[in-house]
């Protein structure tokens, strides 16, 4: 069986990276269709209690991927068709079904999203427009961030800070890139499984 605690933090971090690209548009799947990043989370704990180090986050239409810090795999996501796959380093793969808001990113197209100035930054030499923004999913519960957007990247969120439920965490990206990433990152294993569930929509233990 694959280590539970691992698979949770990486749909953990997947939750948190869906939310921040949701929280860009009124329709999220018009804005940052491609682009490739360098992605850094703090004030979350990594698995094995080590530092939050980085991600490598990929976009290319309706299909993103995402390391997992500490080369423990990378996740792909195929959101048109609501469907993930965790690949774990040992060359394990498993698949996942999005269901309502157990990823919100599943349910972007319907999101509500409220938004309200915070003034203006700069973050890495990027000059920013800042923004406190509320991101409801359809049947889903509100989520709270605050958003600083780099103007010469068309607006890009360098940085997010958000309320987890293991505190304030945030996400800073460098490196940032509208060339088209290679088709080959978003493939996966034919072998994958199904992820078994829980009654709540989470994994089983």
């Amino acid at each position: 069986m694959p280590n539970c605690s691992k698979i949770e933090y990486g749909l953990t971090i997947l939750a948190i990276l869906c939310l921040a690209i949701v929280a860009q548009a009124q329709n999220p799947f018009d804005t940052f269709k491609q682009f490739s990043a360098t992605a850094v989370m703090s004030g979350m704990p990594t698995h094995g209690g080590q530092g939050p180090g980085e991600m490598k986050i990929y976009r290319s239409g309706d299909k993103m991927r995402t390391t997992m810090p500490g080369g423990a795999g990378y996740m792909i996501m195929e959101l048109s068709q609501h469907t993930g796959y965790m690949v774990m380093s040992t060359g394990m793969c498993m698949q996942m079904t999005a269901q309502g808001q157990q990823n919100p990113f599943s349910q972007a197209q319907d999101a509500t999203i409220e938004r309200s100035p915070a003034g203006t930054d700069t973050v890495d030499g990027h000059a920013c427009k800042v923004e406190n923004l509320t991101v409801t999913p359809r049947n889903g519960q509100p989520s709270k961030m605050k958003v600083w957007e780099a103007e010469d990247l068309k607006g890009f969120p360098i940085k997010i800070e958000m309320q987890s439920s293991h505190g304030l965490v945030t996400m800073e990206y460098k490196d940032v890139s509208f060339s088209e990433p290679d088709a080959s990152l978003f493939t996966h294993p034919e072998n994958c499984r199904q992820m078994p569930t829980m009654p709540g929509g989470g994994p089983s233990h």
